[in-house]
C-alpha cells in the first residue's frame, strides 16, 4: 500500500510540473523571412478580421490594415531605418511585435 500512494504521488507530481513548464501558446506568431525586410505575421482564426497597425518608434501610424486572412506579410522595403512596432487588435485581444530595420 505504501508503495502503492508513494507511485501516486510521484505521477502527481510529475503531471503537476509537465503542465507548469510548457509554454503559453500565443495567438498571433511570427514567421522570420530570410530577406532583411519582410515581416511574417501568421495569426490563429480567432484573429482573423483583426486590426493590424504598424508603428514608428516615435508613435506615429505609418500604416494600417485589416488581417483578411490568417497570414500577412509587411514589406518594410521603403521606409526608413528604425524601430517599429506592430500591434494586432481584435476585441479585448492584443498582441505587439517589434520589427527593427537596418
Amino acid at each position: 500500500m505504501k508503495i502503492f500512494i508513494a507511485i501516486s504521488i510521484w505521477m502527481l507530481l510529475v503531471a503537476g510540473s509537465v503542465t507548469v513548464a510548457t509554454p503559453k501558446e500565443r495567438s498571433v506568431g511570427v514567421i522570420t523571412q530570410k530577406k532583411e525586410n519582410l515581416f511574417v505575421l501568421k495569426a490563429s482564426r480567432k484573429f482573423k478580421g483583426a486590426q493590424v497597425e504598424v508603428l514608428s518608434s516615435s508613435g506615429y501610424l505609418v500604416t494600417s490594415k485589416k488581417l483578411n486572412k490568417r497570414k500577412l506579410v509587411i514589406d518594410f522595403k521603403n521606409v526608413s531605418a528604425g524601430v517599429y512596432r506592430i500591434q494586432v487588435k481584435k476585441g479585448s485581444n492584443k498582441e505587439e511585435f517589434q520589427f527593427i530595420k537596418k
